[in-house]
């Protein structure tokens, strides 16, 4: 598998701190690699699934990425909705 780039993560991604996209190519996972990554982090956070075992451990390096980005943007809200 082909390591994802930095453009296609941020594809993959959206609108995120470009420390995080340089963390996650750091990890040389492919595209579906970070896929899986993100699909099983948005499963355990909206949906409240247990942990799925990740199927490598770049999948699992960037699962750990992406709870650490999800958690920042959930403290980013809640300090706004402190300043209301």
């Amino acid at each position: 598998m082909t390591a994802a780039t930095h453009a296609q993560i941020v594809e993959l991604l959206g609108d995120v701190d470009d420390l995080f996209v340089k963390r996650i190519a750091e990890t040389g996972a492919s595209l579906d690699e970070i896929g899986e990554a993100l699909g099983d982090a948005q499963s355990e956070d909206v949906l409240g699934e247990p942990p799925h075992i990740a199927s490598s451990p770049r999948v699992a390096e960037v699962r750990a990425i992406l709870e650490e980005l999800m958690d920042t943007d959930e403290d980013d809200r809640d300090e706004g909705y402190r300043a209301l």
